[in-house]
């Protein structure tokens, strides 16, 4: 097997069904899988999925009996895909990002032969014209860094929680704008060139032989957000390389499935800022066994 595309499902069911057309329409092999893990959609989306495709020789539909989050959601294809067709390369990604790149496996089978690479990630395109979300840098430089941002955000919380964050946060965009000089600003293309050892966005990763060899997918310390970081600092520790090219190219809507689980904005921030503080307490586990692993 060539290559397998392992998408993670909740709710967004129209996102999911344009995401298997475009990969159908634009993949570059007929040696492909579609795998879907269904995250427990309590619309019953997950059935409706398995009753359009579940025929289909190109697609296998997963359900999970409880909402696993994104690292264990995502695993649950990862290992399917490895145990059952040991693929070249398995692909996580999001159920709101298309392909749009039609010689895909070319152009990772050019890239894997010149640097051997464990993980990639492609250039990003998104609806408001960007292109910068990848490369990526760390936003954490050590673990004092990480338990800062946690502060942070339970502060954050806190505020949400009360309910005067909104209040807050448009006064302080006000007296931003009021302040602010009007000055051009020296804006990054890190996204034209091609770069490896730097940390990539999570809607579209590819994971090569190499990595589905020695991993069964990602670190599951996690329910949702940071997962970058998390790879990003596995993948330094174990000498792995993550490796951007512009060359591959991938839509994305961005948030689809969380915006179809929480409409309303505060309730999001409050779930968001509570998952960040999960998610940054784990990372910070990993910096904290990074480090006594240097003083040995």
């Amino acid at each position: 097997m060539d290559i397998v595309f392992v998408m993670l499902h909740y709710m967004a069911i129209e996102e999911t069904k344009i995401s298997i057309d475009y990969i159908r329409k634009n993949v570059d092999t007929e040696k492909y899988k579609i795998i879907v893990v269904d995250n427990a959609s309590p619309d019953n989306s997950g059935d409706m999925l398995i009753k359009e495709y579940g025929q289909d020789i190109d697609i296998k539909i997963i359900k999970a009996r409880t909402n696993l989050g994104f690292a264990r959601g995502n695993n649950l294809g990862f290992r399917y895909a490895k145990k059952c067709w040991n693929p070249k390369y398995i692909v996580l990604m999001n159920n709101d990002v298309y392909l749009i790149e039609k010689k895909l496996m070319h152009k990772l089978e050019m890239e894997y032969s010149k640097s051997r690479f464990d993980v990639l990630g492609p250039m990003i395109m998104t609806g408001d014209g960007r292109c910068d979300i990848n490369p990526q840098k760390s936003e954490f430089k050590n673990v004092e860094d990480v338990k800062k941002r946690i502060e942070f955000y339970k502060k954050d919380l806190r505020r949400y929680e009360l309910g005067y964050a909104e209040i807050l946060y448009k006064i302080v965009r006000i007296k931003n704008i009021i302040f602010s000089k009007n000055t051009r600003r020296n804006i990054k293309k890190d996204f034209i060139n091609r770069a490896e050892d730097v940390k990539l966005h999570g809607c579209f990763w590819v994971f090569s032989n190499n990595y589905i060899k020695e991993y069964d997918g990602l670190d599951e310390s996690t329910f949702l957000y940071w997962e970058e970081e998390l790879l990003y600092k596995h993948m330094q520790y174990d000498r792995k390389k993550m490796v951007y090219t512009p060359e591959i190219k991938v839509y994305h809507l961005e948030d689809a499935s969380t915006n179809a689980c929480i409409k309303k904005a505060r309730k999001k921030m409050i779930f968001i800022r509570t998952e960040y503080i999960k998610s940054l307490t784990a990372l910070m586990e990993i910096y904290e066994k990074c480090d006594k692993s240097k003083e040995r």
